[in-house]
């Protein structure tokens, strides 16, 4: 199934901004898009007919990095084209090989030898279908144009949380951010300080500091799903970036393997203090010796033995284990990472302090 011309009806309307992008945009990426998931041979061409009644300065050709699969034309002939749009119809993602497909876009093909095709045809030929595409018919339609599209921006691996909290702050900050020049890497690089700071705030070891540092760490978690829909909006998606996310994981691994075997040879070379029985433990023996005095000396015993215990307890191994299997669950397998290697990172910092 090879789309070869396409027909794009533009008036007003292919100036509109809707989800960070102008109408016309939207088209000519989606038929891009649409083209290289196609793995069309030739660029598909793409003639732009305006409406009769705008001059010159009102029209344009669309011009993006990522359209390298069309060929833009207003010369106008009399060849059939296989689709016709509308720069009031608002595609979503993907959405181009199902009109294509089903032919909803024009009943047949249109050959304008035979005749100018009228601007309400696409309309009558095109009924809204709730995530895939809806027809402007006015500016006071887009918010809810807006709305509709990007609650369809989650990823299928979202979990509970992210589907029911975290997705719907996103979205709302999302809305905001598509209204200016945002980009998902300068999006990126402007919330990477906040996981620091809470590092940081947890670093100070009492009650706030891990009430605020956690909700740090939520916060951080909520924002870094806008970048995500902001790329999808505006077809900024690339390889590259999942890619160097992926070496940024490998990278913090390799540290926090490097730190945990850091932390394992500092506390074997110490002498331990003298095993103390159970009952006379401090902590109730629920630590091997050498790690009671690193505990004793943290300041974590500033809180009660008994906080310090039940915080010991839960981050056993074997609560760690299926704390992690929950995150999985979840859909932020990522924060297992990002805790392993801030518990390591304290621990080794706690040891070289005592």
């Amino acid at each position: 199934m090879n789309l070869r011309r396409v027909l794009i009806l533009a008036d007003e309307s292919a100036d509109w901004i809707v989800a960070g992008l102008r109408q016309l945009d939207r088209l000519a990426l989606s038929i891009d898009e649409f083209a290289v998931d196609n793995n069309e041979t030739a660029p598909v061409l793409v003639a732009i007919l305006w409406r009769s009644d705008l001059d010159e300065s009102q029209r344009w050709v669309p011009v993006h990095p990522r359209l390298t699969k069309v060929a833009f034309t207003t010369d106008l002939d009399a060849q059939p084209y296989d689709l016709v749009l509308s720069t009031r119809l608002f595609l979503h993602r993907k959405a181009v090989g199902s009109l294509f497909s089903e032919g909803r876009a024009s009943a047949r093909p249109i050959f304008l030898a035979d005749r100018v095709p009228d601007f309400s045809d696409v309309q009558k030929h095109v009924p809204p279908r709730e995530g895939a595409w809806d027809y402007i018919a006015n500016g006071e339609q887009i918010d809810d144009i807006e709305k509709q599209f990007l609650r369809g921006s989650g990823k299928s691996q979202d979990g509970f949380v992210s589907r029911h909290l975290n997705r719907p702050i996103s979205r709302a900050i999302t809305r905001l951010l598509l209204r200016l020049p945002a980009t998902p890497n300068g999006w990126t690089w402007l919330i990477f300080p906040i996981p620091v700071v809470a590092a940081f705030v947890l670093a100070q070891g009492n009650y706030w500091s891990f009430v605020w540092g956690l909700i740090l760490f939520q916060v951080f978690s909520v924002l870094d799903g806008c970048d995500g829909e902001i790329a999808r909006a505006k077809f900024m998606e690339s390889e590259r970036g999942r890619r160097r996310f992926g070496w940024l994981f490998l990278a913090e691994g390799i540290t926090a393997a490097g730190l945990i075997a850091l932390n394992e040879w500092h506390l074997a070379r110490r002498n331990p203090a003298p095993a103390v029985p159970a009952k006379d433990a401090s902590l109730g023996g629920a630590l091997y010796p050498r790690h009671r005095e690193l505990v004793e000396r943290s300041g974590l015993l500033v809180f009660g033995e008994k906080f310090a215990s039940v915080l010991i307890q839960t981050t056993k191994r074997d609560v760690a284990v299926l704390f992690f299997v929950l995150l999985a669950v979840l859909g932020i397998p990522a924060l297992i990472l990002h805790l392993l290697f801030l518990v390591t990172a304290f621990t080794l910092a706690f040891a070289l302090k005592r």
